[in-house]
């Protein structure tokens, strides 16, 4: 069972995302950890894990509006935990590097934005290239299919893994055009691409939709599509022919709905994918996920997943 440090995992006096985090967690003996990697608005490469500053750091706005030097003069999470830097993925690749090879944790990085897999290939290979790090050192994520077939482009063998789970902001918005406002008040991630479900429990959702919602008819497609994810809608046939066909390494599901639809781990493992849920921070969900048979999860709390897990 791989355990992966969620963002670096969460401490009491260290901001996720930041290398701190990082070094906190490879001491404690993780064997990968967590990145999200987002554009600014000159083409650099930063870990952030929301789009939307407010949410991640002291800064406001989107990641993709600012420069690097904006980025650069904030802090990231909360400074009373620490006044750390926001990380750019060239440090946290450095940081990679200081470990030891036969010991080094896997990185984890998702590509969160449109046009992140290009920028992010290239800099990796040149690492690769330079001996520094090896592909089999990464694990390359995103919701966004397409820029892991972009970074495919330079890097043709590295490992690839399909997340999925989320309900999708640009195809929703073509069924309900000018109510993107609605979803930041309905929706974890309600400003980004890839969007969750508040609960899982549908009854629940309706009622909070009821009270956010003008009218019928946008009432009933939030409904048919959250219905639809809580459902497994995503968990099909579909979805791994798409795996297998890209070559990928895993499929990354969502704990929440994924535990509603245990019976797909084995649809998973006959197709020679392995299956990876996030995220997982509570004991008897943890242990839920080994009796599953699931192959990793990811978590904000190391040392709790470690002893559950190994004891």
């Amino acid at each position: 069972m791989l355990i992966i440090g969620h963002r670096g995992c969460n401490y009491p006096n260290i901001n996720q995302n930041t290398i701190r985090a990082y070094q906190e967690v490879v001491s404690q003996g993780a064997t990968a950890f967590e990145i999200d990697v987002q554009l600014t608005a000159d083409d650099a490469l930063v870990v952030v894990h929301n789009l939307d500053l407010s949410k991640v750091s002291t800064g406001t706005g989107l990641v993709r509006d600012k420069t690097l030097a904006e980025i650069r003069d904030l802090y990231a999470g909360d400074p009373r935990k620490g006044k750390d830097a926001v990380p750019m993925l060239s440090e946290v690749l450095d940081f990679c590097c200081t470990q030891a090879k036969a010991v080094r944790p896997v990185l984890h990085l998702e590509l969160k934005g449109d046009g992140t897999g290009i920028p992010a290939g290239t800099m990796i290979k040149a690492y690769v290239d330079l001996g520094k790090l090896d592909q089999k050192d990464l694990l390359i994520s995103s919701f966004n299919w397409q820029e892991l077939t972009n970074i495919r482009t330079i890097l043709p063998d590295i490992r690839i893994a399909l997340l999925d789970g989320s309900i999708r902001r640009k195809e929703l918005l073509q069924k309900l055009p000018g109510r993107e406002q609605l979803f930041s008040r309905i929706f974890n991630y309600g400003e980004e691409d890839y969007m969750i479900p508040w609960s899982t429990d549908l009854d629940a959702c309706k009622a909070l939709y009821r009270k956010e919602i003008d009218d019928d008819g946008t009432y009933s497609v939030i409904v048919d599509e959250v219905e639809n994810v809580i459902s497994g809608g995503c968990y099909t046939e579909g979805l791994l022919d798409t795996a297998v066909a890209m070559g990928a390494y895993s499929v990354n599901l969502w704990y929440d709905t994924l535990v509603l639809h245990s019976d797909f781990v084995h649809r998973v493992h006959a197709r020679g994918l392995k299956l990876l849920v996030y995220t997982v921070n509570k004991a008897q969900d943890m242990l839920r996920l080994v009796d599953m048979g699931v192959d990793g999860f990811f978590t904000d709390d190391y040392l709790l997943a470690k002893k559950v897990v190994f004891g």
